[in-house]
């Protein structure tokens, strides 16, 4: 059976390390967990994932993170709107673990210039030695984030791949999004709006294309505006849906020529 946080393992400042709980479960359950997970899709997986980490199954959401990495959905995906204040520290150690899954993945010549040893052993250790240097690493919750992201050499692509692991700059950058997003999404609805309905472009497909060149927007505030080809990467890492280049310029020139009409910058 796998299990959720138990008091037990809590230390005197309420952080509660990973790999005790993982110890309680039979490794054979876990390997048949993950064969499971390994045929469900990715709407299927995200939609667990949350569903676990929100409700405090620690383990459950520790595989689940496992099978997200595994299928190139890096961790910025994984939670639809989450607040770090609102996060007690064995949480917020989850998304640590959760982006050094992702990091061990997609960057295995990372470790390469990471100056510290132990740093660099979160990168390339082994299951036991990982959670060990992890925890070392998190200091139970009191070293500050932007320290770990320096202690790792991440560059901005890597931190913007991540659910925690962002440097202060790229923490405003992400929150700024965030704090006009709504302003965009109507803008871009507006334009939008002007567009003659036929029979081929109702409502329905007026919508869609409103939340398709949201979504560029986002990806282009993450990756640059002027790289379409980096937008076309983040745009299918957000939705699961790959476009071109040539698409994802087209679409960036929409979005420019919707926002500049109410000299709205990019």
């Amino acid at each position: 059976m796998i299990v959720s946080e138990s008091p037990a393992f809590q230390t005197q400042q309420g952080f509660a390390p990973l790999i005790p709980l993982l110890r309680l479960v039979d490794p054979l359950k876990l390997d048949e967990a993950r064969r499971r997970l390994r045929k469900l899709k990715r709407a299927d997986l995200l939609e667990r994932y949350r569903t676990a980490f929100s409700s405090g199954h620690r383990v459950h959401a520790y595989v689940m993170a496992q099978a997200l990495a595994e299928n190139d959905v890096p961790p910025f995906v994984w939670h639809e709107a989450i607040c770090l204040d609102e996060l007690n520290v064995s949480q917020r150690f989850d998304l640590f673990i959760g982006d050094l899954l992702w990091l061990r993945r997609q960057y295995p010549d990372h470790a390469k210039i990471v100056r510290y040893r132990r740093c660099r052993a979160v990168l390339t250790a082994y299951t036991t030695i990982f959670h060990r240097e992890a925890e070392f690493m998190w200091y139970a919750g009191r070293r500050p984030v932007w320290k770990l992201v320096g202690s790792l050499s991440l560059t901005e692509h890597q931190q913007w791949d991540c659910a925690l692991l962002r440097s202060t700059p790229i923490r405003k950058q992400a929150a700024a999004t965030d704090a006009i997003g709504n302003r965009v999404f109507k803008t871009l609805e507006d334009d939008v709006r002007t567009v003659r309905r036929t029979a081929a472009f109702g409502e329905a497909e007026a919508f869609a294309t409103v939340r398709r060149r949201y979504t560029v927007w986002r990806c282009a505030r993450m990756a640059g505006a002027n790289s379409a080809q980096q937008v076309a990467i983040r745009y299918e890492q957000l939705t699961g849906t790959p476009i071109t280049r040539q698409a994802a310029a087209q679409q960036l020139a929409k979005v420019r020529s919707a926002l500049a009409k109410i000299k709205m910058r990019f």
